[in-house]
């Protein structure tokens, strides 16, 4: 379970930084245009932080789960 919780992290980690690098050249290339960007709702680093917690809880309770 451990091997597949640091899979789960890395292909988080490696989604979560395609996806920044791509909305910062869409940002940038807005900017460029002239567009102003207004950030709304939640920070990207903390949907990211919610959804790791989120996994390492799940890890938990199965650990837990599987102890007893």
């Amino acid at each position: 379970m451990s091997k597949l919780l640091n899979f789960l992290t890395l292909v988080g980690l490696i989604a979560f930084a395609y996806w920044m690098i791509k909305r910062y050249f869409r940002e940038r290339k807005l900017r460029q245009e002239g567009i102003v960007i207004e950030q709304k709702g939640l920070r990207p680093i903390t949907v990211f932080s919610i959804v790791l917690l989120s996994i390492y809880g799940i890890y938990l309770v199965v650990h837990f789960w599987n102890m007893a």
